[in-house]
């Protein structure tokens, strides 16, 4: 799966196909009533609206593909009026010219449909790299926009054709109407004999075996010490790029293993050299030296192809210490090593009983998170940083719902402080309510810029609203105020049982009963919970400050197990 939204056709995209078979009747009726220049007006309507669907409501073209509207289809449909207005207005001859070009038209755009696909597999190989040198290998030069393009361009070619034909209709000749037919018709083929000669060249060139071959080759040469190993989604990628950072910081060999080709599309400034491939084969065959220390931030199944293998030593590092079930999962048992943030995340596991050995479990801090030097901002901030609202049932994973919009209301309504806000990455992909709700406070108050790190948030941050998850003890090296809500409601006591993350912050309540004290907290007035705080940090990450060095101790250790 590459990822996590389902669009669906909305009032636009179904507004587009009605628009467009609309303006196919109009130009099939004006044909049979001889009236020339409204079958051209209704092809260029329709024209123009296939490059409008295919830009603006792509899920419109899914649905016309889906019902078998596809495009051959729909240029059989427009080529109708061709045929009857040239019976209509022209003579004989004319009528059979319109109905070769209109096969040959439909014929075309159908090779056209199949020889894209084709080019798309071929050009697909099953291991691409990134940063590593391949030698002599280049992958050929890209077929032409204009011959891979999804925009409707097809839908030109009866145009063209109308045109000659409306014209020696108006003139009374036959010559516009023969250049207007021999036009669409070369024009039509040039698209798809493009393609194909690109084709052929591509497989007689062995392009993939030689790609595989190219890239096997220069990951053997490398010799990785570490491998960074991710097989999530597209909208994941936030886990493996909080580790380049800390990996940087070792002056290791790394490598960076994907297993899609749309994560590698997404991960641009990468700092090592990266494969991708979606072939559980291609991992297994990948050329690594006896021993490789592989991280990995996230479970999934394809995360076997790599643990399986002899040379690598498999280590679990997460992407957050949390009281959620991910951060004491069973699947854990799978891998040499588990590292965790601190004491409070190794009790996690020996809580859960999920069959962890305590030798297997190594605390490393959070090594992306460093304390910082410079005091809070003036005029104070505070972030609102939820978490989405998860695949479990449990309809309180995200505060958004039940207490989120009241809260940036009463936030904005407060003088003196200024508001941010930072939704999960995957915030409403489940859930309606929660998107809803996520789009209405960015409408209030914007959002922090997807691409910035959560560090540089957290570093202007006075203080932090958010939802049990990694992000605590992502702001936790801060040693600033941040305050949870207890929508469901537990109460003090049993909410710091369930959550132990939660022990050193504010507990506001559904209602958001102590935001007061909190906003005064932020605003450098009396903070009682900075003593239970900083025993949280000492418990949760250990020493912030040396998180950088125990991370680079258990690397060297790994390696030398």
């Amino acid at each position: 799966m590459e990822t996590l939204t389902f669009p669906v056709p909305g009032l636009r995209g179904w507004a587009l196909v009605g628009a467009l078979l609309a303006a196919f009747a109009l130009a099939i009726a004006a044909a049979g009533e001889g009236w020339k220049w409204v079958v051209v007006a209704a092809l260029a309507f329709g024209f123009l609206l296939e490059l409008v669907a295919a830009r603006l409501a792509p899920r419109a073209v899914e649905l016309m593909r889906e019902s078998g509207l596809t495009m051959p289809v729909r240029l059989a449909i427009a080529s109708i009026p061709l045929v009857v207005l040239a019976a209509t207005c022209l003579s004989t001859a004319l009528t059979v010219g319109a109905a070769v070009v209109a096969v040959v038209v439909v014929v075309s755009s159908a090779a056209l449909e199949r020889l894209q696909l084709w080019v798309v597999r071929v050009r697909r190989v099953p291991l691409r790299a990134r940063r590593l040198d391949l030698g002599g290998f280049r992958l050929p030069p890209k077929a032409p926009r204009f011959a891979m393009s999804p925009m409707g361009t097809d839908a030109v070619y009866p145009l063209l054709a109308s045109v000659g034909l409306a014209v020696s209709a108006q003139l009374g000749g036959r010559l516009a109407a023969s250049v207007g037919l021999v036009v669409a018709g070369i024009a039509a083929a040039v698209a798809p004999g493009w393609l194909g000669v690109l084709l052929a060249r591509d497989l007689r060139s062995g392009l993939r075996e030689r790609a595989v071959a190219a890239t096997s080759a220069a990951v053997e040469k490398l010799r990785p010490e570490v491998v960074l190993y991710f097989s999530g989604v597209v909208e994941e990628l936030y886990q493996l790029r909080m580790w380049f950072a800390p990996v940087a910081k070792l002056n290791r060999r790394t490598l960076v293993v994907v297993r899609s080709d749309l994560a590698m599309d997404q991960l641009d400034r990468v700092p090592f050299p990266v494969v991708s491939s979606p072939y559980n084969g291609m991992i297994d065959a990948l050329p690594l030296p006896p021993r490789v220390v592989t991280l990995f931030a996230t479970h999934s199944g394809n995360n076997l192809s790599m643990v399986r293998r002899r040379e690598t030593y498999c280590v679990f590092v997460g992407h957050g210490d949390s009281d959620k079930p991910d951060s004491s999962n069973p699947y854990a048992r799978l891998y040499d090593e588990v590292w965790v943030a601190g004491p409070l995340g190794r009790r996690r596991y020996a809580e859960a009983g999920v069959g962890i050995r305590d030798e297997a479990i190594h605390e490393v801090g959070r090594p992306q998170f460093v304390p910082p030097d410079e005091p809070p901002p003036s005029p104070p901030v505070i972030v609102y940083a939820p978490t989405w609202e998860g695949w479990g049932g449990d309809d309180h994973h995200s505060s958004l719902a039940h207490a989120g919009l009241a809260l940036v209301e009463r936030l904005l309504a407060t003088a003196g402080i200024r508001v941010q806000y930072r939704p999960h990455p995957l915030t409403g992909v489940r859930d309606p309510v929660v998107r809803r709700i996520n789009r209405q406070i960015i409408e209030r108050v914007g959002r922090v810029g997807e691409g910035e790190r959560i560090e540089t948030t957290f570093a202007r941050a006075s203080a932090l609203v958010t939802d049990v998850s990694s992000t605590i003890s992502e702001y936790l090296p801060f040693d600033r105020p941040y305050a949870l809500i207890d929508t469901r409601p537990l109460g003090r006591r049993a909410y710091t049982r369930r959550f132990p993350s939660s022990a050193g912050g504010f507990l506001l309540g559904p209602d958001l009963a102590g935001l007061d004290r909190f906003v005064a907290a932020a605003q450098g007035g009396s903070d009682p919970s900075a003593r239970a705080r900083r025993a949280l940090i000492a418990d949760a990450l250990g020493d912030p400050a040396t998180s950088q060095e125990r991370f680079a101790a258990a690397v060297d250790r790994a390696l030398s197990a």
